[in-house]
Order: C-alpha cells, then structure tokens, then sequence
C-alpha cells in the first residue's frame, strides 16, 4: 500500500517576495565583490560584513520560501537550528565572497569554491527544513534531493565565475550587466530551494514538532525589510569606505611622488649617490663647522675612464655599488660629474694623512667591470685635499685633490652628471 502525503500549498506572493530577495543578494554578491577586490586592503573586513549581507539575503530567501509552503497543520521552526541554518548561509558567503574577489581564478577554484559553497547553501536548505522536527520525519525524494544539491554546485560554479568575470565590463556598462546577472543568480539561488522542498513530502498524520517555536507568515515580510536595510546598510558603508580608500591611495601617491622627487633632487638617479649640488651644499657646511672647531677634514676626489664602447652608466652605478661600503655613516659621498665621484670625512685628531682610504677606492675603482658579455677594466685616479692645509673652499680642495696625483689634472668645468672630461689619466 502506497503511503499516503499531506497536499502543501505556495503563496506566489511570497514565492516571487522569495525570489526577489535573492536576486537583491545576489546583487549585494556582485557589488561586495568587486569592491573587495578593488580594496584588498580591507579585505576582511569586508568579507565579513559582505557574508553578513550575502548569507542574510539567501537565509532570507530561504525562510520565506518555507513560509510561502503551508500544510493542513501547524508548521513552526526550532530557533536554535534555524539559527544554525543562517550560520551556515553566510560562511558559504563568505567563501564566494573570497573566492570571486580574487585577482586570480582559475577552473580549480571555481571547482572548489562551488562545491563548499553548494554544499553550505544545501546544509542551510536542509538544516533549516530539519527545523521543523517533524514526526514522523520527512520522506525525501533521493532524485530532486540530489537535484536540488547538484543545482546548488552548479549555480553556486556559476556565480562565482559570473562575479569574477563582471570586472572586466565597462564602467558604463557595470549596472545593466550586473542587474542581469543578480536576476539570473536569484533564480539559480530560487531554483534550488524550491527544487529542495520537492523533494519533501509529509506523511499524513505527521506532527511538528517545533509548532510552538517560530511560526506564522508574518514573520516573512520582517524578514525581507531587515534583509534589505542590513544589505543596503552594508553596501553604502563599503561605497563609501571605498572613497575613502581611493583618497588615502591618492595621497600615498601624492606623498610617494614627493619623497622621490625630494630624493631625486638631492641624488644622482643613475646611481643613487648623492648629487653635485648637495656636494656643494655639503661641502660649505664641512668647512663651516671645521673652521668653528679648528678641526681637519679630507675631499677624495676620484676620476675614472672607461674604454670606449662601454656602457659608462652602467659601469658608474657598479663603481657606485663598491665605493659605497667604504664611506663610513658620517662620511658625504656624491657623484661629482659623469665618470667622477667625490668624498668628504671629517679627520680624526689621531689619524695620519689618509692613505689607506684612497688606496681602497682606488682599487675598487681599477677592479674589472663585468658588463653583460663586455669586460671592462677602467683606469682611474683618486687624490686628496686637507681643509684648511690645501683649500678655504671645496673648489680649491677639489683642485689640490685632483693635483695630488696629477700635476697638470682639475675637476670637470661642466656642471651636473653630464660633465664628461675627467682628471687627466
């Protein structure tokens, strides 16, 4: 003898209220999404709030979807386990919130991604229609329950890919093309619930068992205007959490241009040396706190020459790279013209002439050059002027220093990084 079912009944108001809501969720989805994915520096804060919206809106779905089902009985919900059926809504959110918001995805995420996601959505379905603790039980359809998991993957696949693909449409195109796709996902979304409670039938004589707990229709109205104010709450916050972003990004920005540009104004930008003008500058202060103190200190002046069809660029920044370890944090090292480079260090009341520092940069100087395929093997002089021995001012000094290897030898006349006749070899 064949069992005998309970005949329920839809409200196609609150089947289409249902729907509608899911659409609106759906929506929320592809809106948190793309500004997650422009802001990833507030990622999770977003996730969380945008799985709180995304899981509200489909547990909504959900719950007016059950109370659009009547039967010829007191049906009602158990709070605790219809609670749990939320919870279960917005961690699946926030799996596909994470997911679609990525910069990168490819089949294995939308693969994954989709079955956790279906499978929370369907945990929420069928936790939810639990909550009813009928007795004796439901009996389930084994075809549209497996149906109805199966449209929660693929719909949930779906989204996700629909979601991550968005981005890449015009701006004015952005609200149409996500209009559509929200109203496509609401369906999928619909489709698998009510395809779920297909698969239930209710034997006659069959009791509720939560009858007493949450119940009556009037629940669903309250629910859809909370959903819709809390997603459209959250959404304006992450509208304008975004604008806020976009303003401090543009004052980083801002920021960064002018640290590099103050940098650029005081460096040589081939090889990161502080320049000639802040030589210059330097220099001036050295002399001023020397001749207030009575102290000493040396100019090294070092000028190189590279064989011809070298990358003389390239080769000064390896130069720039040895010399460098060599000047202590106190000591003032600048590139002084195209192929010339410059020291300052004050000269301790202790210490001899500096012999042993100009040897060192001139042999970091003279060392082969490995320039791509190209070895290259420049010839250089380094000599050294004494304030107050061999100058008052850095011109005198630079002279002494060139002079002190070469008679006839001065610094370059031009000015900046482009000075190109070096120390006479």
């Amino acid at each position: 003898m064949n069992p005998i079912y309970l005949a329920g009944q839809y409200d196609t108001g609150l089947v289409v209220l249902s729907y509608l809501v899911a659409a609106f969720a759906s929506y929320s989805a592809i809106d948190l999404a793309h500004r997650i994915f422009r802001n990833p520096e507030r990622q999770w804060l977003w996730i969380g709030l945008g799985a709180m919206a995304m899981g509200t809106g489909i547990w909504s779905m959900h719950f007016i979807g059950m109370q659009a089902f009547s039967l010829p009985i007191s049906l009602g919900y158990d709070l605790a386990l219809t609670l749990g059926s939320l919870a279960a809504a917005i961690v699946a959110s926030a799996l596909a919130l994470y997911v679609s918001s990525r910069r990168e995805m490819g089949p294995k995420a939308v693969v994954v991604g989709a079955a956790l996601m279906g499978l929370g959505i369907s945990v929420m379905h069928y936790s939810g229609m639990y909550a009813m603790q009928m007795r004796p039980g439901i009996a389930w359809n084994p075809l549209l329950f497996a149906a109805s998991v199966m449209i929660a993957v693929a719909a949930s696949g779906a989204a996700l890919w629909i979601v991550f693909n968005l981005r890449r449409i015009k701006d004015r195109l952005q609200m149409p093309a996500r209009l559509g796709a929200a109203l496509i996902m609401g369906l999928a979304v619909v489709g698998m619930h009510y395809t779920g409670m297909a698969a239930a039938s209710f034997p006659v004589g069959s009791i509720c068992g939560a009858a007493n707990s949450l119940t009556g229709a009037w629940t669903a109205t309250p629910v859809a205007a909370f959903t819709v104010l809390l997603t459209t709450m959250i959404m304006i916050l992450a509208a304008l959490d975004a604008r806020k972003q976009v303003r401090l990004r543009e004052e980083r920005l801002r920021q960064a241009q002018e640290e590099r540009a103050r940098i650029l104004a005081l460096h040589d930008p081939e090889t990161m040396l502080r320049n000639r003008a802040s030589f210059q500058q330097e220099a001036v202060g050295f002399i001023q706190r020397c001749s207030r103190s009575g102290a000493k200190f040396d100019l090294f002046y070092g000028a190189l020459r590279f064989p011809e069809g070298g990358d003389e660029s390239l080769a000064m920044k390896i130069i720039a790279d040895r010399i460098r370890p060599l000047a202590r944090p106190q000591d003032f090292l600048a590139r002084y013209g195209k192929a010339e480079f410059a020291l300052l260090r004050m000269r301790d009341p202790m210490e001899g002439a500096p012999i042993l520092l100009r040897d060192q940069l001139l042999s970091a100087c003279t060392m082969p050059i490995e320039v791509g395929a190209q070895r290259l093997v420049p010839q250089a002089h380094v000599g050294c002027g004494t304030f107050p021995d061999h100058g008052q001012n850095s011109r005198q000094l630079l002279m002494a220093a060139a002079r002190s290897v070469d008679p006839q030898a001065g610094p370059t006349q031009g000015k900046g990084a482009g000075a190109q006749r070096p120390v006479a070899a």
